[in-house]
């Protein structure tokens, strides 16, 4: 296969070009001109297919139903939205139901079900804050004091891509070393941490923040001294990625520009964090393990009014609203949505750009972000 006249998307610019592909991988890149056999892309964008490290659903599915159904609804959708590998998402629930979910993703890994291929699971809470709970339930939350209930969890392996925790919780430093053990992604998330508790944390391997900004721990004062939060401590710390819900909704542009000045293009992953509004009309409600939410115009909400919950999001519009209200160039943006998140997986060997030998994990978009092809492994799973 030959992918001809696009604007080609790599990590130090945009250039006139095409590629070609084989056996599933992408061969070489291409002189920009049109050859009989080449599918011509009009002048389009092309660039790596999207990698969404936090997402719970779409269309009134959910990671947490557990069944092929759900997942194929989700994961059909979220390619249509340039999405080509994701972490499906739990949410905080009994123990029995976490299970559940991973038990029945347990042989769907690295496998696509027609849509984005799933590369693991994004296990988020139950070890979280009770004070920051968000749209998690609270009637589940608990801290990660017994280490029989999360072996049960690691015992997926690599299953199990990442988890969120609150890094200040009795037993979470034995867990973020357990799971960076197991060749996961320890995110601090829906905490009150401060900067006594994040400091043996990140010795611990702690690397990520989860949706920065939101239900995340800032500045406190005692009496005269001020203490970093979790939110001071990501941006201060390299070795921390930094997630960030690009809908400028959760995260107003003015922050998100101070995130991208503090982190830099290769310290920020967009994310989702969709949940079973995405594509449903505004006004839609529905349920999250006990928590009811509506969709809105551009995110989703408690129906309390209380707080946000999770939002609408494709990954399509996550960059588009980091160039448009966040300030990047099309290029950090793509790089945040692709090759850092494939990094943080560890998979950036497979998929993330368009070097050659990678993935033909590709997505094809115009000037007003609208996609118009998805490939996955070469194949052609979408296109208007």
């Amino acid at each position: 296969m030959e992918l001809s006249n696009a604007r080609l998307v790599l990590p130090g610019g945009i250039r006139h070009g095409g590629l070609s592909v084989s056996g599933g991988r992408i061969r070489r890149l291409t002189p920009g001109r049109t050859t009989r056999n080449a599918l011509d892309l009009r002048g389009g964008f092309l660039a790596p297919g999207f990698v969404d490290l936090h997402i719970h659903g779409a269309l009134g599915h959910d990671t947490m139903e557990a069944t092929p159904a759900a997942f194929r609804a989700i994961t059909d959708f979220h390619l249509r939205g340039g999405t080509t590998s994701l972490t499906l998402t739990t949410l905080t629930a009994p123990h029995a139901d976490i299970l559940r979910a991973l038990e029945a993703l347990k042989p769907l890994r690295n496998e696509s079900l027609g849509g984005s291929r799933i590369v693991g699971v994004h296990v988020e809470g139950p070890y979280l804050s009770p004070l920051r709970v968000g749209a998690q339930n609270p009637k589940y939350v608990r801290p990660p004091d017994r280490p029989a209930e999360w072996r049960q969890i690691l015992r997926y392996g690599k299953l199990i891509t990442q988890m969120t925790l609150a890094p200040e919780e009795k037993g979470a430093l034995a867990l973020i070393r357990a799971l960076r053990k197991n060749g996961s992604i320890a995110s601090g998330g829906h905490t009150d941490a401060n900067h006594e508790h994040l400091i043996p944390a990140l010795r611990a391997g702690l690397n990520q923040a989860t949706h920065t900004f939101n239900q995340m721990s800032t500045i406190t004062k005692r009496g005269p001294y001020r203490w970093a939060g979790m939110i001071e401590f990501s941006l201060a710390h390299d070795e921390i990625a930094c997630e960030l819900i690009s809908d400028g909704q959760h995260v107003p542009p003015i922050i998100m520009k101070m995130l991208f000045n503090a982190k830099g293009p290769r310290g920020v992953c967009l994310i989702t964090d969709a949940t079973k509004g995405a594509g449903l009309p505004a006004g839609t409600e529905f349920e999250l393990f006990g928590m009811r939410a509506r969709s809105t115009a551009h995110t989703a909400e408690l129906v309390d009014g209380s707080g946000l919950a999770g939002s609408t999001l494709t990954m399509m519009r996550a960059v588009q609203t980091a160039v448009e209200q966040g300030g990047q160039t099309l290029e950090d943006a793509v790089h945040m949505a692709s090759l850092n998140p494939a990094r943080q997986l560890g998979r950036d060997d497979e998929f993330g750009d368009l070097s050659a030998g990678k993935r033909a994990d590709l997505v094809w978009f115009d000037s007003r972000f609208r996609v118009r092809g998805v490939w996955l492994d070469g194949e052609l799973r979408f296109r208007v």
